[in-house]
């Protein structure tokens, strides 16, 4: 530690180092197409992004979390694309403190994306081929769950916080990686 309880830039660097490591792997691998991502996690993340479009897109309530206890929207898409987006994610590490990665994606493409998420908004949203169905165990006896989909979506301005996400594949570019002590938002060119 340094004077006034900071943690010296070497430190920060050396606890960074098999966070870059594996993010450097997981883009590289992206970019050629060949990642297949599953995330559930007990860290925050934030995903911020201009536009999303989706097609054949199915979602219903969920629980996820400790033994499925948060209600969460499952939302399938076939096929979903991301321009313009950030993800944020502040972990807090011994001895280093509050951690934020920050991560800028131009563009971004997957195909079977399943995501679980307790909180979304959306500044705009269009879809066409809208349904709405309600399983049923007899016509007198609905079984409260439901299922909304569309075969195409597009939404501005999207904000969510995923409990979990799996996707086939995602291919990305334009992707830049920033870690910062503290807690950070999306502002690009912040100080560290």
């Amino acid at each position: 530690m340094t004077d006034g309880g900071r943690t010296s830039p070497l430190r920060f660097a050396l606890a960074m180092v098999p966070l870059l490591g594996g993010a450097g792997v997981l883009l590289a691998g992206s970019a050629a197409g060949a990642v297949s991502v599953a995330f559930a996690g007990e860290v925050p993340v934030t995903v911020h992004a201009a536009r999303v479009s989706a097609s054949g897109v199915s979602a219903s309530p969920a629980g996820s979390g400790h033994g499925g206890l948060l209600p969460a929207l499952a939302t399938r898409a076939e096929h979903a694309t991301v321009e313009d987006a950030c993800v944020t994610s502040t972990a807090h590490l011994p001895v280093v403190g509050a951690v934020t990665a920050v991560v800028h994606i131009e563009r971004a493409s997957a195909s079977g994306l399943t995501v679980q998420a307790g909180k979304a908004t959306a500044r705009s949203v269009k879809l066409s081929g809208a349904r709405f169905t309600t399983p049923r165990v007899a016509l007198d006896q609905p079984t409260g769950l439901f299922t909304v989909g569309a075969k195409n979506v597009s939404a501005g301005t999207v904000t969510t916080q995923p409990n979990a996400f799996t996707a086939g594949t995602i291919t990305s570019r334009g992707v830049t990686i920033d870690l910062r002590e503290g807690t950070a938002g999306c502002e690009r060119g912040a100080a560290r």
